[in-house]
């Protein structure tokens, strides 16, 4: 049994004619005519059926032809799978992400895509998601991951929404608020907050002036302070779920009553993404729907 006759089998029974099939196969009608009966003798069944309808395949057939069209589909996928990696030697990608995807999903779909594309080298930079939409738009990064809250326009990028998180707030195992069940911006603007967006700050802003009382772009400082008990912080749920301080009760992530969500997004630039980029946002969406349905259990 040859290839070209899993091709010829599954031509023929798609056009019902052995003339078109030819035509469309480039071959000639004798050498399909040839392969088919061969591929009959060699396996002892009959195929197909001429009539005046055309060529018919056999309640046989159908069953084989099937199988037939599973291993051609096998075999494109494994084509394509080479070509993939042969097109990915030695590139190069930079991806921005925000803090709330790169502790959460992000290391593990990391390992996944190494362990498939070892030669790939990837560069990962932390940042809010306005230095990341502006280093994609300035293509100093290959592709953003993002947190928008609300409607927002990407100018000159394609983007998807990828995924929908919520803001929890963030207290230390002995701050004051940490043993509600939820909280109320109205209840957290009275006490002192870290490392806020401005997204944030204007919702608190709509209860009263947030006192912040430490600055720092170093997530991991900022947790330090939180898990003293000195200020509140809000970060993204999926973030929370593995997190050391969490995991250790140290933090403890809190509802917000008002139900604040961010929308993730990947972006990259209008042009053609590389095979690199269009690979890690296939590995990405795999991570990302296995987080999905955790949450969902």
């Amino acid at each position: 049994m040859r290839i070209e006759q899993l091709y010829y089998l599954v031509e023929v029974a798609q056009t019902g004619s052995i003339s078109l099939a030819a035509e469309k196969l480039h071959v000639s009608q004798p050498n399909i005519s040839y392969a088919i009966s061969s591929l009959e003798e060699e396996i002892g069944v009959t195929l197909f059926t001429r009539t005046r309808a055309g060529t018919q395949p056999t309640e046989v057939g159908k069953t084989i032809i099937s199988k037939a069209q599973d291993i051609i589909m096998r075999l494109e996928d494994l084509k394509d799978t080479a070509k993939v990696h042969s097109s990915l030697l030695n590139e190069q990608l930079t991806v921005g992400a925000i803090s709330g995807i790169c502790t959460s999903f992000l290391p593990k779909m990391l390992s996944g895509y190494k362990n498939k594309y070892p030669y790939v080298e990837v560069e990962i930079m932390e940042g809010n998601s306005g230095e990341i939409e502006e280093g994609v738009q300035q293509g100093q990064l290959d592709l953003g991951l993002v947190g928008i809250p609300g409607e927002h326009q990407f100018k000159h990028l394609m983007a998807e929404k990828f995924m929908t998180c919520k803001i929890m707030a963030c207290v230390g195992a002995n701050s004051p608020l940490a043993s509600k069940e939820s909280l109320s911006l109205y209840e957290i603007v009275k006490h002192p907050v870290i490392g806020t967006s401005e997204h944030m700050r204007k919702e608190l802003r709509k209860y009263g002036t947030p006192r912040e009382v430490f600055h720092s772009s170093r997530t991991e400082a900022s947790k330090h302070v939180i898990a003293e008990g000195m200020a509140t912080s809000f970060y993204l749920d999926i973030a929370m779920k593995s997190d050391p301080y969490v995991l250790t009760g140290l933090i403890i992530p809190i509802p917000i009553k008002e139900g604040i969500t961010v929308d993730l997004y990947w972006l990259h630039g209008k042009k053609m993404q590389s095979a690199a980029c269009a690979a890690f946002l296939k590995e990405l969406m795999l991570q990302v729907n296995h987080v999905k349905r955790l949450i969902a259990l």
